[in-house]
């Protein structure tokens, strides 16, 4: 398979518009059912126009924020401006069951140039997946899915970042390698998790996993912190925060560590405009979380957060690192996890690495994977053989690199 130029050819585009042979599964009503798969492809439209269904779709599967087509929509708008979008979907008659949005652009593996179809997400998206049904007919669109991806022309390489253990992301990797594709699967990280659990008294606690002496250290911070402000700091909770309030986390984030590297929100524009869209189309979804902890309006850390029924997801945390001596950061938390358990949220998923900090609060991690499927043609397979050699084939974020000139 040549690489051939970016946009697909007449012929390449009809393959796309043709339906795959229904996948026939067992229902309970009927002898069978068909699911049916199909690919298309176009630009932010696409997502745009399937927005009412696939909204449906995320409700009826109780999908994590990162899933939903408006969270798709934000990061396709900041990060994939110009790239092909090629949108799969699975139904079961009009029922729509699965859905899997997907970018096809260059890029480097192993030092050979190839066209990748890569899961639209980085990682500010924390988790990405097929979104499907928990039935069968979500569980044949993984097949049909796959089915319809041996007939896509023009790629080398399909990768799915962020998955979950028991997504149909890594049982899509998995039917590849069954049909005798060459496949990847690499734990990306461990994303630290804490899980609530209630105490003799019957309240939440979210202690329960910490040590003696970090509880004694986070009363000790809690005091510091108090005696340098002159008072007691307040978490403040914002679930529509106006411009002022974003922008203060903002600087405040980029005051620090993350800003002298580079990687705070504000130093990257395409990074801020994801950030600005998520605390828009959150807010509108009834989602979105600013906390601050705060004292005479003066926010000393801050943490950016998206929220489930039951999960709040912490994306971005800041704090003054001058006052580094009181722990503002983990005070923070402290009074997160409180409110958290007020109103019924009694999961929080840190997301990310397991990072130190995080650690000193939970035991319990989930690993995210990415999964990477190579097609038949020689180019693919000489970009596996060689990326197995590679000795960064576990450091997936550095063997990568967007967009190259053509070979």
């Amino acid at each position: 398979m040549a690489l051939g130029t970016s946009p697909l050819s007449t012929r390449q585009r009809a393959l796309l518009d043709e339906p795959i042979a229904p996948v026939p599964i067992r229902h309970p009503k009927t002898h069978f059912k068909s699911v049916t798969a199909k690919a298309e492809i176009g630009g932010l439209d696409l997502v745009e126009h399937l927005t009412a269904r696939w909204g449906r779709l995320c409700e009826e599967t109780r999908s994590v924020p990162f899933h939903r087509p408006e969270w798709i929509a934000a990061y396709l708008k900041a990060f994939e401006p110009e790239s092909q979008v090629v949108l799969m979907t699975a139904s079961a008659g009009e029922r729509l069951v699965a859905v899997l949005p997907l970018i096809r652009k260059r890029a480097w593996f192993a030092g050979i140039p190839v066209w990748k179809l890569t899961g639209a997400a980085n990682v500010h998206s924390t988790q990405f997946d097929i979104v499907r049904t928990s039935c069968e007919a979500g569980e044949a669109a993984i097949l049909a899915f796959w089915n319809l991806l041996k007939r896509i022309p023009g790629w080398n390489m399909l990768e799915l970042p962020l998955l979950s253990r028991n997504g149909g992301g890594l049982k899509l990797i998995e039917q590849a390698g069954k049909d005798g594709c060459h496949t990847m699967s690499i734990r990306f990280s461990e994303c630290p998790v804490l899980s609530m659990k209630k105490n003799e008294e019957g309240e939440r606690t979210w202690l329960h996993s910490t040590s003696r002496h970090f509880r004694h250290e986070l009363r000790r911070c809690a005091r510091i912190l108090a005696q340098e402000m002159g008072e007691e700091p307040k978490l403040v909770r914002r679930t529509n925060p106006d411009r002022e309030a974003l922008e203060q986390f903002y600087e405040l984030e980029a005051s620090g560590w993350k800003g002298r590297e580079g990687s705070a929100i504000k130093c990257v524009p395409q990074t801020r405009n994801f950030y600005n869209q998520i605390s828009q189309v959150a807010t509108a979804g009834g989602y979105f979380c600013l906390h601050s902890l705060e004292v005479n309006n003066r926010m000393l850390a801050g943490a950016f957060s998206v929220q489930s029924a039951d999960c709040l997801y912490p994306l971005k945390i800041a704090y003054d690192e001058s006052l580094r001596r009181g722990g503002p950061g983990q005070v923070m938390f402290d009074h997160i996890l409180d409110d958290c358990a007020h109103r019924g949220i009694t999961r929080l998923f840190f997301g990310g690495r397991n990072d130190g900090y995080k650690m000193k609060w939970t035991n319990e991690t989930l690993p995210n994977y990415n999964g990477y499927v190579f097609s038949p043609d020689l180019r693919s397979k000489l970009a596996f053989r060689l990326g197995t050699l590679h000795p960064g084939i576990r450091r997936p974020k550095t063997r990568f690199k967007d967009n190259p000139q053509p070979a």
